[in-house]
C-alpha cells in the first residue's frame, strides 16, 4: 500500500495558506483529518494525496496549484491527452507535449533531447522562488515519469534524476519516487533514461486515457508496475474475499496465503511501519468515501458493507479518519467539480 510523507502533503497546501486562506476544508474534503497533519512522521495514503492534489487543483483552478507566476487553467492536462492520442510512439508524445505547454507557460519549460544512448526530459521554473518548497518541480517530474510509463505499459527505468535544488530533508522519499542516481544543484531538472524508450509504442486506448484523465492525478502516484509490496499483496487478498461487503481473513488465514506464519508476517508489517489493523482501516476508509461519494449510498448501507454494525460506530471511525461524519463529508464535497 503506497503512502506519501507529510512534507508533500503540507507543500501543496503552500499556495493556499500562503493567500491567507484555510487548508483545513481542503484536507477533509480529501479524507484527511487536519488533526494529523502536526505530526511529520506521519505517512499518507496515496488515494487521499491524489485527491487534496485534486483538490487544490479545483480550489486555485491551476493545475500547478498556485506555485507559478500564471495558473494552468484547469483541463490543460486532458487537452493534452487529447493531442498526444494521434501519436505513435513515446517520442512522438513527448514532442508534441513539450510543444504544447511551451504555447501555455513561460516561467514552467520543458524540453526532450538526446545525448549519446540518454534521452533527457527537462523541467525548468523561471520563478523558483514562487515554489520555496520545490514542491511543483518534483510533482511535475513524478508526472513525467509516471505519465509515459503508464503509456508504454512499463515502468521507464531511470538512469539518474538532476534537481535544480539542494538536497532536502526528505531525500530519502525522493529516492523512492525517482528509483535511480539521484544530483541536486543542478542547472535544471532532469530525468535521464534510456534513449530506446523513445521508439516504445503507446499502448493505451482511446478509453483507458480518458478514464486516467478523469482520475488523475490518482494514476501517477505510483510506479505503474511496480507495487507488489507485501501491503498491496494483502489488499487484493481481501478483495479476492469480499464481494457484498468487505471480509478481513483472521491473520493466520492471511499469513497461510502469504506463504509464511502469522508472528512472521505480524514482524513483516511492523518492519514497514504498519499493522494489518492499519491496512483494514485504510482500505475502510477508501471503500466508505467511494460508496459515499461515487456510488451515493445511504449511511445505513456504507457502514454496513465496511463491517460496521451499527452506523454510529462508522461515523466516529470515519471522523477519526477524515475528521468530519460521512454526512457532514458528503455535504461538502462536491464530485461535479472533481
Amino acid at each position: 500500500m503506497a503512502t506519501i510523507c507529510m512534507h508533500h502533503v503540507l507543500a501543496s497546501l503552500s499556495a493556499i495558506i500562503a493567500r491567507g486562506e484555510d487548508p483545513e476544508p481542503l484536507l477533509a474534503r480529501a479524507g484527511i483529518n487536519p488533526l494529523i497533519t502536526i505530526d511529520n512522521s506521519r505517512r499518507i495514503h496515496t488515494d487521499q494525496v491524489a485527491r487534496l492534489f485534486k483538490t487544490v487543483q479545483v480550489a486555485l483552478d491551476d493545475e500547478f496549484m498556485g506555485l507559478a507566476a500564471r495558473p494552468c487553467r484547469l483541463g490543460a492536462f486532458r487537452v493534452m491527452c487529447d493531442l498526444v492520442g494521434q501519436c505513435r510512439t513515446l517520442g512522438e508524445l513527448l514532442h508534441k507535449a513539450v510543444d504544447f505547454y511551451r504555447l501555455l507557460s513561460d516561467d514552467i519549460t520543458m524540453a526532450i533531447s538526446v545525448s549519446g544512448s540518454n534521452a533527457i526530459f527537462s523541467i525548468d521554473h523561471q520563478r523558483p522562488e514562487l515554489d520555496p518548497e520545490h514542491f511543483l518541480r518534483e510533482f511535475l517530474l513524478v508526472i513525467w515519469h509516471r505519465f509515459p510509463s503508464w503509456y508504454i505499459g512499463e515502468a521507464i527505468r531511470l538512469r539518474e534524476t538532476l534537481f535544480s535544488f539542494p538536497s532536502p530533508a526528505h531525500q530519502a522519499e525522493l529516492q523512492v519516487m525517482f528509483p535511480a542516481k539521484l544530483r541536486f544543484s543542478q542547472p535544471r531538472n532532469q530525468l535521464v533514461f534510456d534513449a530506446a524508450y523513445l521508439d516504445k509504442p503507446l499502448v493505451r486506448s482511446r478509453s483507458e486515457v480518458e478514464y486516467f484523465v478523469r482520475n488523475a492525478p490518482a494514476d501517477v502516484m505510483t510506479i505503474p508496475g511496480s507495487d507488489n509490496s507485501l501491503e498491496r499483496q494483502i489488499e487484493r487478498i481481501i478483495e479476492t474475499f469480499s464481494s457484498d461487503s468487505l471480509v478481513f481473513p483472521r491473520l493466520e488465514e492471511l499469513a497461510l496465503q502469504l506463504g509464511m506464519n502469522a508472528q512472521a508476517l505480524y514482524r513483516q508489517l511492523k518492519s514497514s511501519g504498519t499493522s494489518y489493523q492499519k491496512i483494514k482501516d485504510d482500505i475502510r476508509r477508501e471503500t466508505a468515501i467511494h460508496k459515499l461519494i461515487n456510488e451515493r449510498l445511504p449511511v445505513e448501507q456504507v457502514s454496513e458493507f465496511v463491517g460496521f454494525s451499527e452506523a454510529r460506530s462508522f461515523s466516529r471511525a470515519f471522523a477519526q479518519w477524515t475528521g468530519m461524519s460521512p454526512r457532514e463529508y458528503r455535504n461538502t464535497f462536491q464530485p461535479e467539480a472533481l
